[in-house]
């Protein structure tokens, strides 16, 4: 229920006057293999960005289902800031656990770098953020690389 909540609630800004002035929100799925012996899972991301007074606020909603079977849910906001055509960011996150399980939640934070450019009518982004602190009883020491590309889709626009 979190997970709808919480996607309803991106995409409602989305459609509001307040997101107008966004600078992106994306809707992604994607295959997410480990290198560490975990699971394999699907993840799904919400993911909406502002650039305000030079800075580049986000926040992402990923929801992502095993394949040793569970869901896993998690809220991140961050905050960067472009310096030739690279976005070093800082970041903390709430993961609640295996299926939203009480007393497996816990909180982190992150850093990590991302740089992109458009291409093919659309844009090209690549980047890596690990994670450097847990409130995690084992913190589970993170480091991921992501890539992707994203094309514009016009939701419609009322016109003044």
């Amino acid at each position: 229920m979190k997970k709808i909540f919480a996607i309803f609630a991106i995409l409602a800004l989305a459609i509001s006057g307040t997101a107008f002035a966004a600078d992106y929100v994306t809707v992604d799925v994607d295959h997410v293999q480990s290198k560490q012996g975990y699971a394999d899972s699907t993840a799904q991301y919400v993911r909406a960005g502002k650039e305000v007074a030079g800075l580049q606020l986000g926040l992402q909603s990923r929801t992502s289902v095993s394949s040793a079977g569970g869901t896993y849910h998690s809220l991140e906001t961050t905050v960067g800031k472009n310096i030739a055509g690279f976005t070093p960011f800082v970041g903390v996150g709430f993961d609640n656990g295996l299926n939203g399980g009480r007393g497996a939640d816990f909180r982190y934070t992150l850093a990590g770098v991302t740089t992109g450019t458009p291409a093919l009518g659309g844009y090209l982004l690549g980047g890596i953020k690990t994670r450097l602190t847990s409130t995690e009883a084992n913190m589970t020491h993170q480091t991921v690389a992501f890539g992707t590309y994203s094309y514009p889709v016009e939701i419609g626009r009322a016109h003044v």
